[in-house]
């Protein structure tokens, strides 16, 4: 029982005989023919086809018969399954009957007996047209509803996104909006003061001066350069060049340009990036994360502690692990050093000032070179940024 079926229902021997021996000539390969000479037999086989959900598209039942008649068959046929479609074969119906099941039956056709064999044969294929046809409609509707629906979930969802992307956006620029203007009072102050009372100040009262207006600029520079990489990495402006980089080598370039920022603190700077560190991502982004996370780890590092940079190879990844003897984060701010739309940034051990941006540029560049970037640490103790990339492409 695994093709559909067509149901023929008739009381008389002779009528099924002949109807099952032109159907099954005309659609046997494609269809079983099934047979009833009672309502209760012909509600039990459709009942069972009904159960093992197999179509029974159409039904053919004659009008006058011991018991249930046909039009109280095919109503409790069109009950199950509405889509059926249910012809009516009789040369006794009466208008009421007839009328009972157009009414209540969604009676497809009527035919009377006896019948034109064509006639019949093209009633029943307009039938199966018209119920296949009706299924095929079903389904691309039903797959439409659900097309739209999960369209309109997505669109939902990155609605919100982008909402909540610009609310963020907003705020980040409103705090660089206030980092940089605060850069530029202190210039402009100091400045004027220089300016207006040049003659009544001696050569150290210069120099100090002029120390803070450059350590001043500089920051403000620094803050300038960070945020002209980060929207550039937004916008899609920034192109990423990956290819295999010696990882050891970039390392060594970083801690040889930050080796006197270590010796005027006095920190330790210790190098354990084995030799055959490499990777594969874009060299001037790893170049931008190292610096940022060594300068980091010096500005946090009081004097006479420790900064140590290593690599451990694991899994195709290569980490690059940045430690410090540091003042370490407290852990309900750990969570606030990669957003965008909090500005938290504290002055280092000396009172050295940063941007806010730098580790947020950090995981933009780690993570467009399909890497991650974590971090571990200790208040009062020291801290652990690392980064993982792929060794190979």
């Amino acid at each position: 029982m695994n093709k559909q079926a067509i149901l023929c229902i008739d009381d008389e021997a002779i009528v099924l005989d002949a109807l099952t021996e032109q159907l099954q000539i005309e659609f046997g390969s494609e269809y079983t023919i099934e047979v009833a000479e009672k309502g209760d037999e012909a509600l039990e086989i459709f009942e069972e086809y009904v159960n093992k959900d197999i179509g029974i598209p159409v039904v053919i039942a004659d009008f006058i018969m011991p018991g249930m008649k046909g039009d109280e068959i095919l109503e409790k046929i069109h009950r199950q399954k509405p889509d059926t479609r249910n012809i009516l074969l009789t040369g006794q119906a009466s208008l009421e009957g007839v009328s009972n099941a157009v009414n209540k039956a969604n009676l497809y056709r009527y035919i009377s007996k006896p019948w034109d064999k064509n006639d019949l044969i093209l009633t029943i294929r307009e039938a199966l047209r018209s119920y296949d046809q009706e299924k095929i409609i079903l389904k691309q509707n039903t797959e439409l509803r659900e097309l739209n629906a999960t369209l309109e979930a997505k669109v939902e969802q990155r609605t919100r996104e982008l909402q909540e992307l610009n609310k963020t956006k907003d705020k980040f620029f409103s705090i660089i909006a206030h980092d940089l203007k605060n850069p530029f009072n202190s210039v402009m102050g100091f400045s004027e003061l220089m300016l207006s009372h040049l003659d009544n100040y001696d050569r150290k009262q210069i120099k100090d001066f002029v120390q803070i207006i450059y350590n001043t600029s500089k920051n403000a520079f620094s803050l300038l350069e960070n945020l002209l990489e980060w929207s550039r990495a937004q916008t899609g402006r920034l192109q990423i060049n990956p290819e295999q980089i010696d990882i050891s080598r970039i390392v060594d370039e970083n801690v040889e340009l930050l080796a006197g920022v270590a010796e005027n603190k006095g920190i330790h700077l210790v190098n354990e990036v084995k030799s055959s560190s490499f990777a594969f991502a874009d060299e001037n982004m790893v170049k931008t994360v190292i610096r940022n996370l060594l300068s980091n780890a010096l500005k946090y590092t009081p004097r006479g502690g420790t900064v140590k940079v290593s690599s451990v190879l694991q899994d195709g990844l290569t980490e690059i692990i940045v430690s410090d003897t540091g003042v370490g984060i407290k852990e309900e701010n750990i969570e606030k050093l990669f957003r965008i739309d909090v500005n938290f940034s504290t002055p280092g051990t000396e009172e050295e000032e940063g941007t806010g941006l730098g580790l947020i540029l950090c995981r933009e560049f780690v993570e467009k070179n399909k890497g991650s970037i974590a971090v571990k640490s200790t208040f009062g103790k020291g801290s652990e940024f690392s980064f993982r990339l792929p060794v190979k492409s």
